[in-house]
């Protein structure tokens, strides 16, 4: 049975997730009581319902009637659009000022549990606007085929990465050093070979190394929106970028929070070099290598040549599924606390700095033996 007064089916981990955040006045009182049960629910639940974030969005868009309130349809809208409203949502709450607490049954009119009603429902509606968002923004992915490669790791990812950064630029170095000079060469000493095996060769190396630019290029196109995305959700929270002094912290410390705005920006100049520009050029550059070809084996090897420098950073990006995946888990996790925690900063403490039991007794014994430190006098 659905908890929430939202109007879409919901699956356990989401129902329970939506309550604990849209209570924080309850959850901080049971923090300070039991800081490891909230902690255990926030995590335990976040991770269900990402290995579930499919069932989630498809179980959503199923409409619960519920009368007495407007319905929101968060999945019928795209992730751009519903963040926009989560962030109006947000800011419509911040404004408000309201609470957050369970709804108090000993109202003393039925305008007041109305009126408490909705801006409970207000909230939750937020809530689920926000998980809805984020995941929509993950399956896009999978939507428009979108591989993870050298550059585009950065739109699931809070980690750069210092080894694809400098493999990177190397490859991209390496790749359009090797056009140009195939470009030169054929410029300064072109002629064509009609040998009917040559022209056969570049024909169907041709039609191959258009599909394959085709799908570069579409993969490409279809990340475009995700870093627009992802470089708005920086601008729009500073505190996503931790200051040198935060990552010190011991609650930050081992989690690597480190890529930027500014990295996600070069990662998608360098994406667009090697997965837009370059294949736009591979296939016509194609065409000449191989009719310049002097025999059959020349054109067999400059065949693979293109096909080589059009695809080497897929070959050296070697990166497992279960990095990918663990990447993916912290990426939203932190990006779901960051914009939650921007209008209830009273939660940094569970769902931002996720403090365990050990570290909460040690940031307490840290903070009571300042208080207690004995400053001497000057003499």
């Amino acid at each position: 049975m659905n908890k929430t007064l939202i109007n879409s089916y919901l699956i356990e981990p989401a129902e329970n997730l939506i309550l604990l955040l849209s209570r924080p006045s309850y959850v901080m009182t049971e923090f300070k009581e039991n800081s490891s049960n909230v902690y255990n629910k926030w995590i335990l639940n976040f991770v269900d319902l990402y290995n579930n974030k499919n069932e989630f969005l498809m179980m959503a868009r199923l409409d619960i009637q519920k009368t007495g309130f407007k319905k929101e349809r968060f999945t019928e809208r795209n992730f751009q659009k519903n963040y926009e409203l989560v962030i109006y949502n947000f800011e419509l709450i911040k404004k408000k000022n309201m609470e957050t607490e369970d709804i108090s049954l000993h109202l003393v009119s039925n305008n007041e549990l109305v009126v408490d009603n909705y801006n409970k429902k207000l909230f939750q509606d937020t809530i689920f606007g926000l998980l809805v968002c984020v995941f929509q923004y993950l399956q896009e992915f999978d939507n428009k085929s979108i591989k993870i490669n050298l550059w585009n790791y950065c739109l699931k990812s809070m980690t750069f990465s210092i080894k694809s950064f400098i493999v990177g630029f190397m490859l991209l170095l390496c790749q359009y050093t090797w056009i140009i000079a195939l470009i030169y060469n054929v410029i300064n000493d072109f002629e064509v070979n009609n040998e009917p095996m040559i022209i056969m060769i570049t024909t169907i190396s041709t039609i191959i190394s258009i599909f394959y630019s085709y799908i570069s290029i579409n993969s490409f196109i279809g990340s475009c929106s995700l870093y627009r995305f992802l470089l708005k959700i920086y601008t729009d929270n500073n505190k996503i970028l931790l200051t040198k002094e935060e990552k010190q912290l011991i609650y930050y410390k081992n989690r690597y929070l480190t890529m930027t705005k500014y990295q996600i920006i070069y990662n998608w100049i360098a994406d667009g070099l090697s997965n837009f520009i370059l294949p736009i050029i591979i296939p016509i550059v194609n065409i000449f290598i191989i009719l310049n070809s002097e025999s059959i084996v020349d054109a067999i090897l400059n065949c693979m040549a293109i096909f080589f420098i059009i695809q080497i950073d897929e070959d050296i990006y070697q990166i497992s599924d279960y990095q990918i995946e663990q990447q993916s888990i912290n990426f939203t996790k932190w990006i779901i606390a960051c914009i939650y925690c921007k209008y209830i900063p009273d939660f940094e403490p569970i769902i931002k700095k996720e403090l365990s039991i050990w570290q909460k007794l040690f940031k307490n014994c840290v903070s009571k033996y300042k208080r207690n430190a004995v400053i001497p006098e000057k003499h």
